[in-house]
């Protein structure tokens, strides 16, 4: 995928990257299940410099979830659109997959904290899988 776009579930929110993503990753850390309610997170990771919200940033709010990462979600039906952590990934932010438009032809390629995964999962071999999480995806 050359470009990527995407959008909330309401369709207020609309964004635009015009370069590939870094990284596709999916996360089975405990934040992440918490802050999302679902087994695990799929992120297509992109350059912050380049992703252009092309609608409705007004609606886009800031949730700090610890003291270096956060969530950005739209106001008006409360979709996560994406999560930053200045910490460990500064410059990066990580799309939330099923906000990507066409991310029915994306998967990861990249599993991270595997070490709390829960059993009942299973990851593909076509992916990486780390224990934690490398230091840039």
């Amino acid at each position: 995928m050359k470009t990527i776009s995407g959008q909330c579930s309401c369709g207020e929110i609309a964004y635009h990257h015009p370069a590939p993503a870094v990284q596709i990753v999916a996360c089975h850390c405990s934040l992440c299940r918490r802050m999302t309610g679902a087994a695990l997170s799929s992120y297509v990771v992109v350059k912050s410099a380049e992703l252009v919200f092309t609608q409705g940033q007004q609606l886009l709010k800031t949730y700090a979830v610890t003291s270096h990462t956060q969530r950005h979600f739209c106001t008006a039906c409360g979709t996560s659109i994406y999560n930053t952590n200045q910490e460990k990934y500064t410059g990066l932010s990580m799309l939330y997959l099923g906000t990507v438009n066409l991310h029915e032809s994306l998967s990861p390629r990249m599993d991270i904290y595997c070490e709390n995964k829960l059993s009942w999962l299973s990851i593909t071999d076509s992916s990486r899988h780390f224990e934690n999480t490398p230091t840039r995806p």
